[in-house]
């Protein structure tokens, strides 16, 4: 063999084995691919899941648990998984660890009795128990104005407290009762000053006047209009039709 012919077979016998290197190291990287694939698992859904019970679901899928810790759940009972990381249907690899907290349960919380208590000290009272207050109803009542007539919850042990926090029913006292100003126009004025009497509002004007085409006795005018609130210290005035000269 020439010294040329021996050149080009060094030449292709050298081509091919790096070709030969190439395709063994491709073949290995997907190999590599294949089998970090194959070790990745799906996560499963813990949530609402007993401890034991999310464990032994791990457990099966060669990945273990690690509590991060407990806090309590007005949904969840107690030693149920309430979150989860990584999350439901993540892929991650076997021997990893899932990440849960655990429920303490609802908190249960100790409502003081602030009936008959001021509207103030019941308040003092709900924040030193860590209750919030969310509504405040007032109402007429015979009670002194600003004392507390029900509670919702009732005092006691609670679990069942609403987002809203509690709700007070509070006197506004026998003298705060407002209203809503009707429409007293065309009406006789003798039903409407006993109904406005009666209401316990105060009428402090009524001025007689004649108008074309009314009836007498028949109110003309109002002052607060309909529509306004009124209460007993609100002036009422009515200007009230009366028979021709």
């Amino acid at each position: 063999m020439s010294i040329k012919r021996f050149a080009i077979a060094l030449v292709k016998y050298g081509l091919l084995a790096v070709a030969l290197v190439v395709t063994a190291g491709l073949s290995a990287l997907t190999t590599m691919r294949v089998l970090l694939r194959t070790q990745e698992v799906v996560v499963p859904s813990l949530v609402g899941k007993p401890l034991p019970e999310a464990g032994a679901l791990a457990a099966r899928r060669r990945l273990t648990l690690r509590v991060e810790g407990r806090r309590n759940d007005p949904k969840l009972g107690r030693d149920l998984v309430v979150e989860q990381e990584p999350a439901a249907g993540a892929a991650i690899k076997r021997q990893r660890s899932i990440r849960v907290w655990v429920s303490l349960g609802p908190r249960r919380l100790t409502v003081p009795a602030v009936e008959g208590e001021s509207v103030r000290s019941g308040r003092l009272l709900l924040d030193q128990a860590q209750v919030t207050v969310g509504r405040v109803i007032e109402v007429s009542d015979a009670a002194e104005e600003g004392t507390i007539l029900q509670q919702h919850p009732p005092s006691g042990e609670t679990d069942t407290l609403s987002a809203e926090g509690a709700a007070l029913l509070v006197s506004r006292g026998p003298g705060n009762r407002d209203f809503v100003m009707p429409d007293l126009i065309g009406r006789p004025a003798l039903s409407v000053l006993e109904s406005l009497r009666n209401a316990g509002l105060k009428v402090t004007d009524v001025r007689y006047r004649s108008y074309p085409g009314a009836a007498a006795g028949l109110v003309l005018r109002q002052a607060p209009l309909a529509g306004y609130r009124v209460g007993p210290q609100t002036s009422i005035s009515l200007d009230v039709s009366q028979s021709g000269p």
